[in-house]
């Protein structure tokens, strides 16, 4: 992402000059905070099998960026009038292909689960 936005680490907020959406984005450093949060936390077991964001994770958890940052697209309002249409058709075919997978599992779980004596 910096070579595509051409800034480095220490210039990547002139990133957001090209795309105000990119000063929203989080470090590597804070998915990594995240899988440690998880793995030191001893009620880890009713998760397993969730999905889960790094942002709500850092809500729930505490910890920041390495600047001291909270970053959180859960709550983003994304700035669609910088990106190219394409680009949003990708955004529409994706978001409907989740949703398509999401219900497939659901059904394959309901049918599992029924299998399984009371």
């Amino acid at each position: 992402m910096l070579q595509h936005f051409g800034v480095t680490e220490d210039t990547w907020r002139e990133a957001g000059k090209k795309d105000p959406n990119f000063l929203a984005s989080e470090s590597p450093l804070f998915v990594g905070r995240a899988v440690a949060a998880l793995a030191a936390d001893p009620q880890l077991q009713p998760r397993t099998g969730s999905l889960l964001s790094s942002w709500e994770l850092a809500r729930e958890y505490g910890f920041t960026d390495y600047d001291g940052a909270r970053p959180d697209w859960g709550r983003h309002k994304i700035d669609f009038s910088v990106l190219p249409p394409a680009l949003i058709d990708w955004f529409r075919t994706a978001t409907a292909l989740e949703i398509q997978w999401l219900t497939t599992l659901a059904a394959r779980t309901r049918k599992f689960r029924a299998k399984v004596p009371s």
